[in-house]
């Protein structure tokens, strides 16, 4: 091996990248919210920049670039996200909404890999804040394809929040998630606004892959009516494996998830995923059992498939003749979960 100034090189002179299952071969970023600075090169740990904004500014398009998110086990490794912060890059924007635009550049958090709240972390920032001031309800916006994300956690939460607040929009289509926690909602306004999500995932590219993921919160109490995720734009052949999806149901008509009218195209798989609403009771209220888990509308030119999936807290995973269980042929609603609720 080989040891360079800014990194360390296998033979052939493929990059060192740890934590990654593919060598990626681009430039590598790192991001140290504690004790970096926007200044620094980001090319080693001592040298680690600020803000994502600026790793990803710093990024080439289609690169296999790689940066990562350095978590210090505690809430000062948290990398803010801001309008402030975001304008100190770009002067031109109007809102903290960390938009991730270029192709092929992947974003990994250094912390213990645990399924909730990884200690590499993006969220507002502390104390004082509202949505009012971050100025849009979109959190993070993935545009990009090609792009892997892992080992980290999103937090949207404010101080004050608002309505139609999205922790997290998938939109570019043909990414990959492998242990990332998607905790939206995590203010009083925007749980009880029935248009806010922690995970939209749109766009007609779809083929998005999400492995052992968490998406939700179950720490505040949803109003009504509201969702953890959806679908949206006839997104294609999206792919949730071992995934926990996890609410607080305040009624019998909330959601884990919907699938609105011709918002999926061919499949969405869910495999081997678990599906939880506390229905005995939490520190942030006991939770009511929903009725069914999924809202799935009947004009789909796709269909949901559910293989080895357990619920918690809903007296069926979806109605819909739309779902397609394990169970015989003739089955045309209910699920293979065992429910108990």
């Amino acid at each position: 091996m080989t040891t360079v100034a800014d990194g360390l090189f296998q033979y052939g002179g493929m990059p060192v990248t740890p934590g990654v299952p593919v060598p990626f071969t681009g430039n590598t970023w790192f991001v140290d919210p504690e004790s970096g600075a926007d200044g620094n090169s980001g090319k080693r740990p001592d040298q680690a920049l600020a803000t994502l904004y600026q790793a990803h500014n710093k990024a080439t398009e289609n690169n296999n670039d790689v940066v990562y998110l350095m978590g210090n086990g505690a809430s000062s490794g948290t990398a803010r996200l801001s309008t402030a912060l975001a304008q100190t890059i770009d002067s031109t924007v109007t809102a903290g909404t960390l938009v991730w635009s270029k192709a092929a550049t992947h974003l990994i958090g250094i912390a213990a890999p645990t399924r909730v709240s990884q200690r590499a972390r993006i969220a507002p920032p502390t104390g004082i804040y509202t949505q009012a001031t971050f100025n849009s309800g979109n959190f993070v916006k993935v545009t990009a394809q090609g792009c892997y994300f892992a080992n980290f956690d999103v937090f949207n939460g404010f101080s004050t929040g608002g309505v139609s607040q999205i922790a997290w929009t998938e939109s570019g289509g043909r990414n990959c998630y492998n242990n990332v926690n998607f905790q939206g909602m995590g203010d009083a306004a925007s749980a009880a606004d029935t248009a806010s999500r922690s995970l939209i995932v749109s766009g007609q590219n779809g083929e998005n892959t999400f492995v052992n993921c968490t998406i939700g919160l179950d720490t505040i109490q949803r109003v009504s009516g509201a969702t953890e995720m959806e679908f949206l734009d006839f997104t294609p052949r999206n792919t949730f494996d071992g995934c926990i999806i996890q609410t607080n149901a305040a009624a019998n008509a909330n959601f884990w998830c919907k699938i609105t009218a011709n918002s999926i195209d061919r499949w969405v798989l869910f495999r081997n995923c678990t599906f939880i609403n506390p229905a005995l009771g939490a520190a942030g209220g006991a939770a009511t059992a929903m009725t069914v888990g999924f809202s799935i509308a009947a004009s789909q030119p796709g269909v949901a498939i559910f293989h080895n999936c357990l619920s918690y807290g809903a007296t069926k995973l979806t109605a819909s003749s739309l779902a397609v269980t394990n169970q015989p042929a003739s089955a045309a609603s209910g699920s293979l979960a065992a429910t108990v609720a």
